[in-house]
């Protein structure tokens, strides 16, 4: 099963990734660790230090390519399992999959997602259609 953990800088990712592996024992990658090790075994000249738009255009290719190989192994591809949430106290999950993203949907089906009838409203008003639900 891979689960990704996506957010913000310091938002607690890596948080909620230990206290996965603490209660339910699931190992986790951390990118900060991988984008480290290519730069101090010196796989890049990128530094710690970089923009991160310079960070995510190296990483993101690598990191793309692994998720490809899990789905192509027909691993369970969870964005994040009804287990992780009701850890967290949510009443339910969001992603997003805009209808070209073939492998994404069928990805998110098989974790259990559905369509949601509804338009996500944002704070700034926009509505927001292709949005995908569990709870």
């Amino acid at each position: 099963m891979i689960i990704l953990i996506t957010g913000a800088s310091h938002t607690g990712k890596t948080l909620l990734a230990q206290r996965m592996l603490e209660q339910y024992k699931y190992p986790y990658l951390s990118i900060d660790h991988l984008k480290m090790g290519l730069i101090r075994s010196g796989n890049t000249e990128l530094t710690p230090l970089s923009d991160d738009k310079a960070l995510t255009a190296y990483l993101w290719p690598i990191v793309r390519e692994m998720i490809k190989t899990a789905i192509e192994n027909d691993e369970l591809f969870s964005l994040i399992t009804p287990e992780l949430y009701e850890l967290l106290g949510c009443k339910g999950v969001l992603t997003k999959a805009p209808i070209f993203a073939v492998e994404r949907i069928k990805a998110i089906r098989k974790a259990g997602f559905t369509k949601s009838e509804h338009m996500l409203i944002g704070k700034a008003g926009f509505a927001y259609d292709g949005y995908w639900t569990i709870k």
